[in-house]
């Protein structure tokens, strides 16, 4: 009996130790806390800058689900209501290396992306963290601000033009599901 414990005991571990999925204790660092306050589900808005005709705002509902993917990476979905019948999905990862003052967005599934950001600020203060970062495409330099509070999460990308004119290219506006 005393040997059947004793392979039972080994099999065990060597399966929890082997097979893929089966939760374990790692003792991985915790989540960076301006990051790990974004996790939930968010409902709100995007509004943007329509590119047909770039004089008009488009403003849709959204729906954003975080989670943490690492202790300073976020795994986001978006949920977007495009009209009767039509909605939009997007899956992105944005990877936060704070040290280094860099960011690593992966964004889509159909036509994967990754770029490299600054991270310019990150603070945080009683009303919750910002995190504003920003890279140089073509003749310009994009630049987003992340504010998380409690209960509102805002993100807004501005893009800056050589000759200085800036254009708020896109905004989302949500609250915390359920506050």
């Amino acid at each position: 009996m005393q040997r059947r414990t004793a392979l039972t005991t080994a099999l065990g571990a060597t399966l929890t130790a082997t097979l893929p999925g089966v939760a374990r204790a790692l003792y991985d660092p915790r989540p960076h806390p301006w990051l790990a306050a974004a996790v939930g589900a968010w409902a709100g808005t995007l509004t943007y800058l329509d590119w047909s005709r770039p004089d008009t705002r488009v403003t849709l509902p959204c729906q954003l689900s975080v989670s943490l993917a690492a202790p300073q990476e976020l795994a986001l979905f978006f949920e977007f209501d495009d009209g009767p019948g039509k909605r939009v999905y997007s899956y992105e990862r944005m990877a936060f290396d704070f040290a280094a003052q860099a960011l690593v967005w992966s964004t889509g599934i159909a036509k994967p992306g990754t770029s490299q950001h600054r991270i310019t600020r990150a603070e945080a203060g009683g009303e919750g963290s910002q995190i504003a970062f920003e890279r140089a495409v073509d003749d310009r330099i994009d630049r987003h601000v992340l504010a998380v509070g409690p209960k509102t999460l805002a993100w807004s990308k501005t893009e800056h033009a050589a000759s200085g004119t800036a254009t708020l290219r896109n905004a989302y506006a949500l609250q915390r599901v359920g506050s």
